[in-house]
């Protein structure tokens, strides 16, 4: 049968961690696949996979996530993100990930206070025409005020229309681990649930916000959980 979900793992020691979601596919009838791949270590075996994946139809998120203590096996991150990009449908990151992972810069200043946010619709912009086949780009935006005081938001681009969502003001942050990995999960579940990319981006900041008060990288809150903060006060927008 088909697969309809492709589990991918950095190595097989993460197999213990993801036995629970293999469990849970396979009781609800889902056909899924496991593969133990990395960016860094097996470049060609990656593109292979999402290359193989696009000819199935299967839609590919990527979070760009650069790491520079991992690209230590001969090529630079960005020889081969930048030919992974090609592949994918809906890419998630922050300006740094974008500049070390593609070499596509604007001049975003990330070290003073309030962010502009005009220069990340440029920065997704620059990615979306760099990359055609690219569905559209969420960028993650932190304004860090202090070691646990943060701002939180985060916009879309699709290249059509740009998303900015509400901002949250995190005080008396837990644990900022696995604060981009929530996003990234919530703004999957967000554009698989909802019909506007507005609330889908809502979603998953709202479900990241959470994250960041719980210790521990899983992010052990309901859809009840956050759909309650994102119907709380503040704004979001979308410009045309």
């Amino acid at each position: 049968m088909k697969p309809l979900v492709s589990i991918i793992m950095g190595s097989t020691s993460d197999l213990p961690v993801m036995e629970k979601a293999c469990k849970w596919l396979n009781d609800n009838q889902i056909p899924f696949e496991v593969n133990a791949l990395s960016a860094h270590r097996t470049p060609d075996a990656v593109e292979s996979f999402a290359k193989g994946a696009k000819e199935r139809g299967v839609k590919i998120s990527c979070d760009l996530n650069y790491r520079k203590n991992l690209w230590k096996y001969g090529k630079k991150a960005s020889e081969v993100m930048r030919e992974l990009a090609k592949y994918v449908d809906v890419a998630i990151a922050n300006e740094e990930d974008v500049q070390k992972s593609l070499e596509i810069t604007v001049d975003v200043n990330v070290e003073s206070g309030e962010l502009d946010r005009e220069k990340y619709r440029a920065l997704g912009n620059k990615v979306l025409e760099a990359y055609p086949n690219m569905k559209c780009i969420a960028i993650t935006l932190r304004e860090s005020h202090s070691a646990d005081w943060n701002g939180w938001a985060a916009c879309l681009n699709d290249g059509k229309d740009f998303y900015v969502s509400k901002k949250y003001e995190i005080r008396d942050i837990i644990d900022r681990v696995g604060g981009g990995d929530s996003f990234a999960g919530g703004l999957i579940y967000g554009l698989n649930h909802y019909e506007d990319k507005q609330s889908a981006l809502e979603f998953a900041v709202a479900a990241s916000c959470l994250k960041h008060s719980i210790i521990g990288d899983f992010n052990r809150v309901t859809v009840s959980d956050v759909t309650k903060l994102m119907g709380g006060d503040g704004t979001g927008r979308v410009q045309r």
